[in-house]
């Protein structure tokens, strides 16, 4: 089998609505391309106007291929049946489950098309910057093409996911839920076990601090993620049914002052900072 380096040009978070633009205007290739101008014009923080012309055929359109999303040419594009599962996900189960899926859908395509990148990350066994594994597929892969640009854009969709974690220039690979990815096999908690991995990860983060006794929910994912392996969709989903106050924990959650990446969306309010306590 012939094997690549993906370009994906289109942000992951921007799959689905591309997905569903080119569903609902199905053998209609014009309607396709202005539904994605559109959706991309409300969400693009470009300061220069999207390009009807390039909107598909040269943004979206390969991406979805190289994703085995879509199908077909000019008004014969439709969506794959994993584009139609995996948008079929989207709007049953939000980002949330979507997120796990596409993981899925991604490290699938990597062991059986690309490069392979996420084991290649995972045989270091240790964080990497993304500039020594840049020199690595280099060496390993030297007709592939593979540049800065490219890279980053795979690392940001496997980012998306929760499967990766990218802090500066230094990849951080989540191996638990690579591990469960491959295996099948998810570890559940219940919610006593969450509180409880929540009281943890809230006590080894708190420890010395002076005055504010929150500290940004992004530390706390990580280190409860971490701790029991769950997902960061896990951590979100089980967070924001929790109750926040019980006759065994109370549960403080603040919005930043100035908007942060990475917080957690509550009953319509963006909230960044967290603290738990216990009720004696």
């Amino acid at each position: 089998m012939v094997r690549s380096f993906p370009s994906l040009k289109a942000r992951a978070e921007w799959i689905p609505w591309a997905l569903e633009c080119i569903k609902t205007n199905g053998g209609d290739y014009r309607a396709m391309e202005a539904c994605i101008v559109v959706c991309w014009r409300n969400i693009s923080q470009r300061t220069k106007e999207p390009s009807t012309k390039n909107s598909l055929r040269a943004v979206f359109g390969p991406t979805l291929r190289h994703l085995e999303l879509i199908t077909g040419e000019g008004d014969e594009i439709k969506l794959t049946a994993k584009g139609d599962e995996l948008l079929e996900i989207y709007n049953s189960d939000g980002e949330l489950g979507y997120g796990k899926a596409f993981a899925k859908h991604l490290v699938k395509l990597d062991k059986e098309r690309w490069v392979g990148l996420v084991f290649e990350v995972q045989n270091f066994r240790r964080p990497m910057l993304q500039d020594e594994l840049l020199d690595y597929l280099r060496q390993k892969y030297p007709n592939f093409g593979i540049n800065r640009d490219k890279l980053k854009k795979l690392l940001l969709h496997y980012a998306y996911t929760g499967l990766m974690k990218l802090e500066a220039n230094v990849i951080h690979l989540r191996e638990p839920l690579l591990h469960s990815l491959m295996t099948g096999l998810e570890p559940r908690l219940s919610d006593q076990q969450f509180i409880q991995a929540l009281h943890k990860a809230y006590k080894k983060l708190s420890t010395g601090l002076i005055g504010s006794p929150y500290v940004p929910i992004p530390k706390v994912r990580d280190e409860v993620c971490r701790d029991t392996k769950i997902w960061p969709s896990d951590f979100d989903r089980h967070l924001q049914r929790l109750p926040k106050e019980t006759s065994e924990y109370l549960i403080h959650l603040t919005e930043p002052m100035l908007r942060k990446p990475d917080g957690i969306r509550i009953a319509g309010k963006y909230l960044y900072y967290f603290a738990i306590y216990e009720k004696r």
